[in-house]
């Protein structure tokens, strides 16, 4: 659609969340450039990959010694590019057999979490949903009320992205979304990978169920 508009357009994808659970296909959707981070595949932290389709050309924000054929000036970090080429090749070994696992953990996890009274679940559900990542609201509890609440326990969940970590402001997302006044500020996220195992989501589950009516006892009003 951005090509038909304006073929002269670059378009580029933040892949950060989608690269290892799903099959990209840069040419084929017309992407110019295409962003990935190797720590959300298991990779060392810091490192990463920039696609660059053949024919688009960009500028290098710092010169230098002409490194990276002149697009990032500076001594290569030669372990972090072997970790990250290493942790690509396993994130799409038996890509589908991880996918369908995690899967099967969010449906689970969706399941319980149904349970509870007071949380909604944001987001699509089924297939169209990210396989790896639950946004729930727990209606009346603070995020990080909720979330030291459960790291108390050995429940590690976030209040928002880590890119975001240093913002104190409300998700434009959630508000985006349509998200009620009253959650914006209630909403964790539940991440999950292919080592994750039912045992552990069962016990974040039942620490949940747990710690959570407790919490609503002291509801805002």
């Amino acid at each position: 659609m951005i090509k038909a508009k304006n073929p002269q357009t670059l378009f580029h994808v933040d892949a950060v969340q989608s690269y290892g659970k799903k099959l990209l296909y840069p040419k084929k959707c017309g992407i110019d450039l295409l962003s990935v981070s190797g720590h959300k595949i298991h990779g060392p932290k810091g490192s990463g990959c920039l696609y660059i389709q053949e024919k688009t050309k960009i500028k290098p924000l710092f010169y230098g010694g002409g490194q990276q054929r002149g697009l990032r000036s500076g001594t290569e970090n030669v372990p972090a590019i072997a970790g990250f080429g290493l942790a690509a090749e396993e994130a799409y070994r038996d890509l589908e057999q991880k996918v369908q696992h995690m899967y099967k953990l969010r449906e689970h996890a969706l399941r319980e979490l149904a349970l509870l009274s007071g949380v909604s679940v944001n987001g699509a559900q089924g297939s169209e949903a990210a396989p790896h990542i639950i946004s729930v609201s727990v209606e009346g509890v603070r995020a990080e009320v909720l979330l030291h609440a459960l790291e108390e326990r050995s429940v590690y969940v976030s209040s928002g992205s880590a890119c975001s970590s240093n913002k104190p402001s409300v998700s434009r997302t959630l508000k985006a979304i349509g998200l009620k006044e009253p959650l914006l500020d209630a909403t964790i996220r539940l991440s999950f990978c292919e080592t994750t195992t039912l045992e552990e989501v069962d016990y974040a589950l039942s620490v949940m169920k747990e710690v959570i009516p407790m919490l609503q006892k002291y509801i805002r009003r």
